[in-house]
């Protein structure tokens, strides 16, 4: 079993778990209050920037920009995250388990990313 099945199945198991604990934690409790905008605007932001480097968006752009774009986006929606998490955790911890999730998964992505750019 190479690393690369390794790390799927990593990401398969935290997927697993960011979106089924919180569908536990609704159905058993039901009194969370609804999540704040700011936050659902977060978690658009996280998927909005998956989508647009799974499309290939940062390889249009001339290298120059995308250098100067690309990794500090990365690492200043994965701080926003990271705060809303916080935040959205008093609220709502069934919404902020996903929101955190995405933001963990996305931070270790950039600095995967940011790592290999160096090399």
């Amino acid at each position: 079993m190479g690393l690369s099945s390794i790390l799927i199945g990593l990401c398969v198991v935290t997927l697993v778990i960011i979106f089924f604990f919180p569908l536990l934690r609704v159905e058993k409790y039901r009194k969370d209050s609804p999540p704040y905008k700011r936050s659902y605007c977060i978690f658009g932001l996280l998927i909005i920037n998956w989508i647009l480097y799974i499309a290939g968006f940062y390889t249009l752009l001339p290298v120059n920009i995308a250098n100067l774009i690309f990794i500090p986006t990365w690492f200043i929606i994965c701080a926003l995250g990271a705060i809303f998490t916080i935040l959205e955790f008093k609220n709502n911890k069934a919404f902020a388990a996903p929101l955190a999730g995405f933001t963990v998964i996305s931070f270790v992505f950039a600095l995967f990313l940011n790592a290999l750019s160096h090399m």
